[in-house]
């Protein structure tokens, strides 16, 4: 390949938010293999489902075969694109985030050819007996096809053999491309938060099951090769996260979390999608945190650009950024929370569904958020308000849980009846409240390496009432805020169910708030009291919201837990607010 003298492009006039654009013909040589491999990997991927990965087998629970023949192509077709279109640094960068993840779902996938009852795979097949099964040659594509992916990825590494001095070389080496020293200080310790969070989503089980041939399985109850296929899988995942977040090219970082966001729904959607509609199976919480962490760093790491040079100017300004994309996000989480609080969660012909009283959380939280995000977007006021706007947002998971357990529990006992749009703009809802929270906290960390902190010291008077509130909201999300005859609420500690992950979602955002609090700046520690106050307050609101669902309905002890709590934390935010440190 002969080299060409390279002018770096000049990012500080009008074309500081754009890439230099490399023509396919300077596109190194072994990044071409590398995509051409890609696409043959991804071609065998996409084949073994329509060929057939056991003979003779029963079908899956869904109609899944487009699925993940669409699932299968877009690491290789995401790559290509970019590769085209001139950012052939950021397809190659994609081609190594799904790379990471490629031996640990050819492990996963061999599973099926050692015992197929064991590999819990309904979108490929439903055993209806104990008889065994032979696997055919769709399961060889299927592992070809992964040991493809790996090997692009390898053939994407680093320079892609582009000879010293070429403009992809240029390109890839030019620090007018790399983010603040400092901003991606911020970047790696939330990526390293992202990663582990997916890694234990792809580590648990990736649905409910009540039918005794699709075993529930997660790493600790999985047989081998599973058991180390998941383990890779996790380890990848957060391998892939940090990379992405701590590379200093912005264009490879992009691409590499672009690549694991692909991969990760390859393995997860699948699963969420069998939770849903296959009969006897329901969704677990694992796939949905695997993919809202993933999503949110995506959505974090394309929110910021590129910087002129390492100057605290161009941290303020990807500050700015950063806070506008968590407004945004915010406002758009809190639209979905409407449609999720007002639409039906099931559907059944023939059938009177009754109220949806989960849902009606949504309202309360929604109208929250939105007064949180309109602040976001504005300059003055984002850095005061970001706080409680964190800590609000983990009022949709509360809510999502609970909606989404409810419409579970109702399409379980019944095959007539079927997830309604309620069900759909829950999860939509709860994904964008994570990359909201996500994009928030990384604007925070941004913030927090731009002050000088020395001079902090830990506020025992704050610290007093905020440990006190921490211990009553153990209490209220604990013990049921209504209390019937017939009713069986779900808890933390006895009637573990799905809605039971909303409670430890917003018991840990409480009592994460009331121990930072005493340690943070005044206005800081105020925001995030009074953020606190207002999630516990969303769970005592659900007494008056859904005492209707219950005959001979009364007041549990978590209600009055939940006010007394409530009180605490506005006292710990207003002795905040008034401390002088």
């Amino acid at each position: 390949m002969t080299a060409r003298t390279h002018k770096p492009l000049d990012r500080t006039g009008p074309d500081a938010l754009s890439a230099e654009r490399i023509g396919w013909v300077d596109v190194p040589v072994r990044l071409k293999a590398g995509l051409g491999v890609a696409l043959a990997g991804a071609v065998l991927t996409a084949a073994g489902p329509v060929v057939g990965v056991m003979a003779d087998a029963p079908p899956p629970g869904y109609a899944s075969t487009a699925l993940l023949v669409v699932l299968a192509l877009l690491p290789a077709a995401i790559a290509i694109a970019f590769a085209v279109t001139g950012r052939a640094v950021t397809g190659a960068g994609v081609l190594v985030g799904a790379a990471l993840l490629a031996p640990g779902r050819a492990l996963v996938d061999l599973q099926l050819a050692v015992d197929v009852l064991r590999a819990s795979r309904p979108e490929i097949l439903v055993p209806t007996s104990l008889a065994p099964l032979e696997p055919a040659a769709g399961l060889w594509l299927l592992v070809a096809g992964h040991v493809l992916a790996a090997v692009a990825g390898a053939l994407a590494l680093a320079r892609a053999g582009a000879e010293p001095g070429s403009v992809y070389a240029a390109e890839f080496d030019d620090p007018s491309a790399d983010r603040p020293t400092r901003a991606r200080s911020v970047f790696t310790r939330s990526a390293l938060l992202a990663g582990t969070i997916a890694a234990v989503g792809l580590l648990v089980v990736p649905f409910a099951s009540d039918n005794a041939f699709v075993l529930a399985l997660g790493v600790v109850d999985s047989p081998a090769p599973a058991r180390y296929g998941l383990l890779a899988l996790a380890l990848g995942a957060a391998g892939a996260a940090v990379f992405a977040g701590s590379a200093a090219n912005l264009a490879v970082a992009r691409g590499m979390v672009l690549g694991l966001l692909a991969a990760v729904a390859a393995v997860t959607v699948p699963q969420i999608t069998a939770g849903l509609f296959t009969e006897l199976l329901h969704p677990a919480f694992g796939p949905f945190l695997a993919l809202a962490a993933t999503a949110a760093l995506a959505a974090a790491l394309w929110s910021v650009s590129p910087a002129a040079s390492a100057k605290d100017a161009d941290v303020r300004l990807d500050l700015r950024s950063l806070h506008r994309v968590a407004g945004v996000l915010g406002v758009l989480t809190s639209a979905a929370a409407v449609i999720a609080g007002t639409s039906s969660l099931i559907v059944a012909d023939g059938i009177d569904t009754p109220p949806a009283y989960a849902s009606r959380l949504f309202l309360p939280v929604a109208v929250a958020v939105l007064l949180l995000s309109a602040p976001m977007l504005a300059s003055g006021s984002a850095a005061a308000t970001r706080p409680a706007f964190i800590v609000v947002l983990a009022g949709v998971g509360l809510a999502a849980a609970g909606s989404l357990d409810a419409a579970f529990t109702a399409t379980g006992a019944s095959g007539a009846v079927t997830v309604g749009a309620g069900v759909w703009f829950a999860g939509l809802a709860l994904v964008l409240a994570c990359a909201a929270a996500v994009t928030a906290a990384i604007a925070g960390g941004a913030e927090r390496d731009d002050v000088d902190l020395t001079e902090r010291s830990y506020a025992l008077p704050v610290a007093a009432p905020a440990a006190v509130a921490a211990l009553l909201a153990v209490g209220a999300y604990g013990l049921p805020v209504l209390k019937a005859p017939d009713l069986v609420a779900p808890g933390i500690w006895a009637e573990f169910r799905f809605a039971s992950w909303g409670l430890l979602i917003a018991l840990g955002a409480v009592v994460a708030a009331a121990a930072l609090a005493p340690a943070a700046r005044p206005p800081r520690a105020g925001a995030l009291l009074l953020g606190a106050a207002a999630l516990v307050g969303f769970r005592a609101l659900e007494y008056p919201l859904t005492a209707a669902r219950a005959a001979d309905g009364r007041p549990g002890q978590g209600l009055w837990l939940a006010i007394a709590a409530v009180v605490a934390l506005v006292i710990a935010a207003a002795t905040a607010v008034s401390a002088r440190r």
